[in-house]
């Protein structure tokens, strides 16, 4: 016995048919978007705060490391410059290359220009 189903296929042409519209589900749609879109503005401008807030945080930071960087470096470079125009380096560098005072003479003072004159 051998059991063979047909099955027939028949194409059912609905073009004239249109679904109603459901006016309900529209003022349920309409009353959602109108409720979330705002709720949804206002976690956007929240996040949008956050992140502002942290990158203002963050160029703060930069700015701290950097003034203190610069402090450090300006406390450094004074403390070389003391060390460097300090009277006895000065005085044993002057020995060493064989320099000394100048004698009666040797130094010449010029006057500068009277205001208003240009110089020449």
């Amino acid at each position: 016995m051998s059991s063979v189903v047909y099955a027939q296929s028949k194409r059912i042409q609905n073009l004239h048919l249109t679904r109603e519209r459901d006016r309900r589900r529209g003022r349920e749609l309409a009353t959602f978007l109108l409720t979330g879109l705002p709720i949804a503005c206002v976690f956007l401008a929240f996040a949008v705060l956050h992140v502002e807030t942290v990158r203002a945080g963050y160029a703060r930071e930069a700015r701290t490391r950097l003034a203190t960087e610069l402090t450090e470096e300006n406390r450094r470079l004074r403390a070389e410059l003391a060390l460097a125009s300090s009277l006895d380096r000065v005085a044993a560098l002057a020995r060493r290359k064989n320099l000394a005072p100048p004698r009666v003479g040797q130094i010449q003072y010029i006057e500068p220009p009277p205001p208003g004159k240009p110089r020449s």
